[in-house]
């Protein structure tokens, strides 16, 4: 079975492909007959210049071009509606971070279940270059749904992770809130998508992604985290 990279973005994919078909189809259902009647009574020298005037209207056909789409439409916003609360309800599970934005860095700090921060870790500003280092990284478990509480110090900024597909705005004074997973170990890009003054195109930094086993030992401060790791398997 092919293993899900990111939620929500897999229920993204499936709306995206479900709307596109539908629209595939009532395209191809209004312009091909709309095509053909445009070509069969186009206006010919002579022939039918009047027109027909005795015909009203067709009670059958009046009734199917309204039914029919009044119950696309009701399947399409039932659909989206259950779509768009799965990926705003985080699931029970989730651990909580709370990301706040500034111009143009990050700041994560991983929250207690009382709501304690236990550790925090910071991205500052790079005008040069793409690189984060490693001790700025966001890291969070793979395979391990999280909730982000976020909120900004100082302009609206807008809190984009990449690989999920999912994106929320960061304002000032309020806490807003997404929630994500990924299942695959790696690093993904977060970046800001709400211009946010002169440095906005480098308000960015990392999601690493690692197996729940580390991510246990880099929240308690371990730092050779590989070692670490093998250890634990080879003890398992």
């Amino acid at each position: 079975m092919e293993q899900v990279l990111a939620f929500p973005a897999k229920w993204w994919n499936e709306a995206v492909t479900v709307w596109l078909v539908v629209a595939v189809v009532i395209y191809v259902v209004v312009a091909v007959p709309g095509l053909y009647f445009i070509m069969k009574y186009r206006f010919k020298p002579g022939e039918r210049e009047i027109g027909d005037h005795e015909k009203h209207g067709h009670w059958g056909l009046e009734a199917l071009w309204t039914i029919v789409p009044t119950i696309i439409v009701l399947v399409l916003a039932t659909y989206s509606f259950a779509i768009f609360k799965k990926q705003r309800t985080a699931p029970p599970d989730a651990m909580t971070i709370k990301v706040t934005g500034f111009m143009w860095g990050w700041q994560a700090e991983y929250l207690d279940e009382k709501g304690n921060t236990i550790k925090t870790v910071v991205t500052t500003f790079n005008p040069t270059g793409y690189e984060v280092p490693d001790d700025q990284k966001i890291v969070v478990p793979a395979g391990k749904p999280v909730k982000a509480l976020l909120t900004s110090l100082d302009v609206i900024h807008s809190f984009y992770v990449m690989p999920a597909r999912i994106t929320e705005d960061m304002v000032p004074g309020r806490i807003t809130h997404l929630w994500f997973q990924i299942n695959k170990p790696g690093e993904y890009w977060i970046f800001c998508r709400e211009f946010c003054g002169t440095g906005h195109s480098h308000m960015f930094t990392k999601l690493k992604v690692v197996p729940p086993e580390q991510f246990t030992l880099w929240l308690k401060g371990e730092t050779n985290l590989a070692n670490k790791s093998n250890q634990i398997k080879g003890n398992l």
